[in-house]
């Protein structure tokens, strides 16, 4: 719950910014001049900009949502080892391991190597792999 109040939290702030966006262009607009034309033209294209990776990010964050619920109701629940609990590296061998071999078209082997790559930190890998994920998982339907 948490999560989702922050997402609206950030959601109500974008929607501020591009307000304020829209609205220092069209203060630039009614100068009337070619620089306050460029300077608005410039400033509409940051709010294009800016809605379009919001709404990007909000996609992606609703389908990695969706996976995880359908990741957690398809898994049968498993006490962790002690290895795997204590060594995230030795999960990531074997997640990675499943991706790359036998979970080629397996969403839920890509969806288990960016849960792997997260708790390394490595953010970048993890979306990655959960991007990855999201794409085998339409193309089952």
């Amino acid at each position: 719950m948490r999560e989702r109040l922050f997402v609206g939290v950030l959601l109500v702030l974008t929607a501020l910014f591009c307000w304020a966006l829209g609205w220092i262009a069209w203060g630039f607009a009614r100068a009337g001049t070619a620089l306050g034309w460029g300077f608005a033209l410039a400033i509409c294209a940051l709010l294009v900009l800016a809605v379009w990776v919001t709404w990007r990010e909000v996609l992606f964050g609703l389908a990695a949502a969706r996976l995880g619920r359908a990741y957690r109701t398809d898994t049968a629940p498993v006490e962790p080892s002690a290895d795997a609990s204590a060594d995230p590296r030795a999960e990531f061998e074997a997640a990675r391991a499943e991706a790359e071999g036998t979970g080629e078209g397996d969403w839920r082997a890509w969806y288990r190597l960016g849960l792997a790559y997260d708790a390394l930190r490595d953010r970048r890998h993890a979306r990655e792999s959960v991007r990855r994920a999201i794409e085998l998982e339409r193309a089952g339907r």
